[in-house]
C-alpha cells in the first residue's frame, strides 16, 4: 500500500487531538561518519496506528520512515533505506554515518488507535570530527629572556581549544603567558627555560569528541651561568713539584664551550672541563680562571678568580760555626743557619727545645739567620735548634755549642784521718770541659799518680801528710789545686819505722815542757811571800 494513500486519513485523525512530545531532547548533536540516535520516551508502541519521522531543511519536508502498525509495513525513503535503524517499541531512531547536509530538524509523529497524535521535533547539529590536531611554533628555538615565542594550535573541525603543561591546565597570566581570544594560540613573552618544560599539550574539542595534540617540546636556550670552579689541592700555596687540578662546571644550555685563562690569557688547547698541571714550577704561580661561552645565547661568564702561589719547599737545612773551640770568657759564638733549596719567610732558633732568649749579650742578625754570642759563658753550652719555614714547609738543624771551661770548684773527696792498716781513698774531682788532668802531690813532693783517685789498700804513718791535688785543663790552659790532710794514726807498738831524730825531738820537747811548768809553780810562791802582814 502507498504510504500517499494514507495521508488525508492520518490528518484527519490528527485533528481528533495530541499529546506532549514524545522526544527525550529537542537538541541534539552528531559527528560527521558516525551514528546519531534520536531517543524517546516512548516505551511500548501497541497502542499505536502509525509512526512517522520526517526530516525538514528549510521548507522542505522528506519523509524518512512511515511504520504502519495495523499491517506491520514500515515504508522507507530509499535514500535513507542504508542509513537508518529504527526500534518498533520505542520508536527510536538512529541514523548514520552522518554528513553535513544530514543538519535540520527531524519530526516524530504517531497516531494512536483513540486518535490521539503524539509529535515532537529535534534539531540535528552535524558536527565536524576532530582530527590533525598538531602544534607549531613561530621559533625552532628560543633565547631565554630575548625571545617571545608563539605557539599556534591547529586542528580540523568545530571545537574550542585547552592548553595542557604536562598533566596540569597551563597557566596564564594574561601579561608573561597569555591566548588569544579564541584560544588556539600561546605567547610566551621573554621565555624562560621553565615556562615550556611540558610537554605541551593542545586539545582540541567539540560538544562530542576531543583530539589531542602530539607532545610538544622547545628547546629553551639559556646560560652560561652559576659557572664553578674547583680546584685540588685547595691550599692557596702549593710546594713545587706538586700537582694542581682545576674543574669548571656551568649550566647552560646547550652545554657551554669552556676556555682555561692564565694571568688574564687564553691558555692554548685548554678547553676541556678539567686540567691537570703536573710539576708545578715557580713560573706556574699566577692567576687561574675559567670562562664560559653559549654559542646560542652569544652570553659569557668567568669564574671567579683562583690565586695559586708555587714555593719551593726548604730543605738541607745546616747550622755552621765559624769557630772551632769555644773557651769560657774568651770566645765569640758565631753560628748560622741556611738551607740548601728553598727561601726561608722565618727563622727561629731554641735552646734546649725552648724559645731563645736575647741580651746584649746574646745577638741576632737582622734576618736571624746568624746568632752571635759575646764572651761565652759555661751556660751558653747545649742543643741550639734552628727552624726555618715558609707557606708549604719547615725545616730543622740542631748544633751541640760546647764551651771549654775550668778547672773550677776543685775539691778532695775522702777521710781526714784512717787506722793505721786501715784503706784510704782520696778522690779528686773538678768542674771541667773538656775533663781535667789529675796530678798529685804529697807534702809538696810530686806522686807518681795522673788519675782523680789515690787508692791506700793499708794504711801506714809515712801515708800521714797534706796531699795537693793539681787539675789542669788542657784547651783553657787552666791549673787548679786542692789540699787534703790525711792523719794516719797507731795501733800497738810505736811504729819502727820513726827514725831516731824523730825520737829525740819528742823527748826533748817533753823535758823543755816540764822545766817551764816548774819554773811558774816557783814564781808564783815567791811572789805571795813578799806581801806584807796586816798585823
Amino acid at each position: 500500500m502507498d504510504f500517499f494513500n494514507f495521508r488525508l486519513p492520518l490528518l484527519l485523525l490528527a485533528t481528533l487531538g495530541c499529546e506532549g512530545s514524545p522526544l527525550l531532547n529537542d537538541k541534539t548533536n552528531g559527528v560527521i561518519g558516525k551514528n546519531v540516535t534520536f531517543k524517546t520516551t516512548i516505551t511500548s508502541s501497541q497502542d499505536f496506528l502509525t509512526v512517522t519521522w520526517n526530516f525538514k531543511q528549510g521548507q522542505e519536508i522528506t519523509p524518512i520512515i512511515t511504520s504502519i502498525l495495523l499491517t506491520n509495513t514500515d515504508n522507507i525513503d530509499e535514500k535513507y533505506a542504508s542509513r537508518i535503524s529504527y526500534n518498533k517499541t520505542t520508536c527510536e531512531l538512529q541514523l548514520g554515518p552522518l554528513v553535513k547536509e544530514d543538519e535540520g530538524e527531524y519530526t516524530l509523529t504517531a497516531v494512536t488507535g483513540k486518535g490521539k497524535q503524539l509529535s515532537g521535533q529535534v534539531d540535528l547539529v552535524v558536527l565536524e570530527p576532530v582530527t590533525d590536531v598538531k602544534i607549531s611554533s613561530n621559533l625552532p628555538e628560543a633565547v631565554e629572556f630575548n625571545d617571545t615565542v608563539v605557539l599556534t594550535c591547529s586542528a580540523k573541525g568545530s571545537f574550542t581549544y585547552k592548553w595542557m603543561n604536562g598533566s596540569v591546565p597551563l597557566v596564564v597570566d594574561g601579561t608573561h603567558v597569555k591566548l588569544n581570544a579564541v584560544g588556539n594560540e600561546l605567547t610566551v613573552a621573554e621565555v624562560r627555560r621553565t615556562d615550556l618544560r611540558g610537554p605541551i599539550f593542545c586539545i582540541a574539542e567539540n560538544a562530542l569528541e576531543s583530539g589531542k595534540s602530539a607532545a610538544f617540546n622547545l628547546t629553551v636556550s639559556y646560560g652560561p651561568e652559576k659557572v664553578v670552579m674547583t680546584q685540588t689541592p685547595t691550599d692557596l700555596f702549593l710546594k713545587k713539584g706538586s700537582n694542581l687540578t682545576f674543574s669548571c662546571s656551568v649550566q647552560s644550555d646547550p652545554p657551554a664551550q669552556l676556555q682555561w685563562m692564565f694571568n688574564g690569557v687564553e691558555v692554548p688547547q685548554k678547553t676541556t672541563p678539567e686540567i691537570t698541571l703536573t710539576k708545578v714550577e715557580e713560573i706556574n704561580s699566577g692567576n687561574y680562571s675559567c670562562v664560559a661561552f653559549n654559542v646560542k645565547t652569544n652570553r659569557y661568564i668567568s669564574s671567579p678568580v683562583a690565586v695559586v702561589s708555587v714555593l719551593e719547599a726548604i730543605s738541607g737545612t745546616t747550622i755552621s760555626s765559624s769557630s772551632s773551640r769555644l773557651i769560657a770568657g774568651n770566645s765569640i759564638a758565631n753560628i748560622t743557619c741556611s738551607a740548601a733549596a728553598g727561601k726561608a719567610e722565618s727563622v727561629e732558633w731554641l735552646k734546649e727545645n725552648k724559645p731563645l732568649t736575647t741580651s746584649e749579650r746574646v745577638i741576632l742578625s737582622a734576618d736571624k739567620k746568624t746568632l752571635t754570642i759575646v764572651k761565652v759563658v759555661k751556660e751558653d753550652a747545649g742543643d741550639y735548634k734552628c727552624q726555618l719555614k715558609n707557606k708549604v714547609n719547615k725545616d730543622e738543624s740542631i748544633y751541640k755549642m760546647v764551651i771549654n771551661y775550668g778547672p773550677l770548684n776543685v775539691k778532695i773527696d775522702g777521710k781526714n784521718a784512717v787506722k793505721f792498716e786501715e784503706p784510704a781513698k782520696l778522690l779528686c774531682s773538678a768542674e771541667s770541659v773538656p775533663p781535667s788532668i789529675y796530678s798529685w802531690k804529697l807534702n809538696g813532693t810530686a806522686m807518681n799518680i795522673s788519675q782523680a783517685e789515690i787508692n791506700i789498700e793499708k794504711a801506714k804513718v809515712t801515708n800521714s801528710g797534706t796531699y795537693t791535688c793539681e787539675a789542669f785543663n788542657p784547651i783553657t790552659g787552666m791549673t787548679e789545686t786542692k789540699t787534703h790532710k790525711l792523719s794516719v794514726t797507731e795501733v800497738g807498738a810505736v811504729d819502727e819505722g820513726l827514725s831516731g831524730g824523730a825520737i829525740a825531738g819528742i823527748v826533748i820537747a817533753v823535758l823543755v815542757a816540764v822545766i817551764i811548768i816548774a819554773c811558774i809553780i816557783k814564781r808564783k810562791k815567791k811572789s805571795s811571800s813578799d806581801i806584807p802582814s796586816p798585823y
